[in-house]
C-alpha cells in the first residue's frame, strides 16, 4: 500500500470512529429540566431514573410529569441531593458519575410520545372544575388537535366541543361523523399529559334550549330528562364521555373495557 493510500484508509477510519462516537456514549445533560418538561432529555433521564430503580412507569414518555419528578426526588435524596424533583447541573452529574446517561443516541429516533396513567378517582377528577376547566386534547394515531370544555360527569369527564370548529375537527378525526368509537388520546391539562379516551357522539342534550333545564326529544334518542347542553352553538347537541384510568360509565357504575382498552394505548402500556 503506497503513502496516498495509507493515508486515504486513515482517514475513513477516523470518520467512521468520529461518526460512532458522536452516536454513542455518554449523553450530556444542559440546562434545567422539571415537571411540565419535554423532549427527548426527558426520556433520557426517565431511563437514568429505571436504570437507578426510582421509574416506576412503563414506558419513556418525554415528558416531565408527576412519576419523574418523584424518580428525580428519590434518587436525589438517596445520593444526598437536594431533593426538590428538579435536574439542574448538580442531579446531572451525578447520573453522569454513576454511568447512568451511557446510551446509543440516533439522530433517526422520533419515538411516540404517551401520556401519564393517572388515576382518575384520586389523581384526575379532583382537578378538573365543571364549567371552567377547559383541555387541550390531541388524537394519539392522527396527531389532531382540539379543545373541549369540562361541563359534567362524576365517574367520568363529560365534555363539549369549546367552538364549531373544534367540533369539525372531532368529526373528521371520527371519520367524518359522530361516533361512538372509543379511541385514543392525549388530554393537555396544565403541567399534565394524561392519557385517556374519548368518545364522539353528543348525547342527552337539545342545543337549542337553556342548560340543565327538562326537555324533551335530547340527542342521540336520550328521551326527556335534564338538557345537558352548556356550550352554546359549538355545533353538537349535548355531551360527549372523556373516560380515564379506573373511570367508569354512568349508567351501571363498571369499567367499560373498551375505553380501558383505549387508555393504555396512549399510556404506552
Amino acid at each position: 500500500m503506497n503513502k496516498k493510500r495509507a493515508g486515504i484508509f486513515l482517514v475513513c477510519i477516523l470518520f467512521v470512529f468520529s461518526t460512532f462516537t458522536a452516536m454513542a456514549g455518554t449523553y450530556n445533560i444542559s440546562g434545567v429540566y422539571k415537571h411540565g418538561s419535554e423532549g427527548h432529555t426527558v426520556s433520557m433521564i426517565q431511563e437514568a431514573m429505571d436504570k437507578a430503580g426510582y421509574f416506576k412507569y412503563g414506558s419513556y414518555t418525554s415528558y416531565y410529569g408527576r412519576i419523574t419528578e418523584a424518580a428525580v426526588k428519590a434518587f436525589q435524596k438517596a445520593n444526598g441531593l437536594v431533593d426538590d424533583g428538579i435536574v439542574g447541573p448538580v442531579t446531572s452529574e451525578k447520573m453522569e458519575d454513576m454511568d447512568l446517561l451511557k446510551v446509543i443516541v440516533s439522530r433517526s429516533s422520533n419515538s411516540r410520545k404517551y401520556g401519564e396513567y393517572l388515576d382518575w378517582w384520586k389523581e384526575v377528577r379532583p382537578t378538573l372544575e365543571r364549567n371552567k376547566t377547559v383541555l387541550e386534547i390531541q388524537d394519539f394515531y392522527t396527531g389532531a388537535r382540539f379543545t373541549i370544555k369540562v361541563t359534567g360527569g362524576s365517574n367520568h369527564a363529560d365534555v363539549e366541543a369549546l367552538t364549531k370548529e373544534d367540533t369539525a375537527i372531532m368529526k373528521k378525526v371520527w371519520g367524518g361523523e359522530f361516533s361512538w368509537n372509543r379511541r385514543p388520546v392525549l388530554v393537555y391539562h396544565g403541567d399534565s399529559v394524561i392519557a385517556a379516551s374519548m368518545t364522539n357522539m353528543p348525547h342527552a342534550g337539545v342545543e337549542s334550549k337553556p342548560s340543565r333545564v327538562w326537555v324533551s326529544n335530547r340527542s342521540d334518542g336520550y328521551g326527556s330528562g335534564y338538557n345537558y347542553d352548556t356550550v352554546k352553538n359549538n355545533g353538537m347537541s349535548g355531551h360527549v364521555d372523556l373516560h380515564f384510568n379506573n373511570s367508569t360509565r354512568h349508567m351501571d357504575g363498571r369499567e367499560d373495557s373498551r375505553h380501558q382498552a383505549a387508555i393504555r394505548v396512549s399510556a404506552g402500556l
